[in-house]
């Protein structure tokens, strides 16, 4: 899995359009957010509610933009949010077994990714470090 989320940083970041780094951005914040709460007092809580940030975020970017990977991601994100409700509704549910279906959830989001970013790369469209510059030259010959 952490293979999957570092190749996809990468390649999102690399070879994506806007909206794929700025997926990237948010997933990597969230990325980070998660590692560095690990071990902390009420992270499994933090972990939550920074979840339902970046799921909010994805919903914004499905509806706002033109690609169809953000609906599938946005989804995977909606469904991991309701992992941990299921989580608080049900206390006999172990937390293995959460942390199962968010992992599978998650291969997910970075798989649509990917996937988005093949897609970019299939249509011919050009990569967002690929675009000309707006600012002129200062010494053009």
């Amino acid at each position: 899995m952490q293979v999957l989320a570092w190749l996809s940083f990468v390649i999102g970041w690399w070879r994506g359009g806007r909206t794929e780094r700025f997926a990237v951005a948010v997933l990597f914040c969230d990325y980070a957010f998660t590692r560095l709460t690990t071990g902390m007092a009420g992270a499994h809580q933090m972990v939550a509610v920074a979840e339902l940030v970046v799921t909010l975020i994805f919903v914004w970017m499905a509806f706002t933009s033109d690609r169809w990977w953000t609906l599938v991601t946005s989804a995977a994100l909606a469904l991991c949010a309701l992992v941990f409700v299921l989580e608080w509704a049900n206390p006999g549910l172990s937390l293995s077994a959460a942390i199962s279906a968010q992992s599978g959830l998650w291969f997910l989001v970075y798989l649509s990714l990917l996937s988005g970013v093949a897609e970019r790369w299939l249509a011919g469209e050009k990569a967002a470090g690929d675009a000309p510059s707006r600012r002129p030259k200062r010494f053009a010959s």
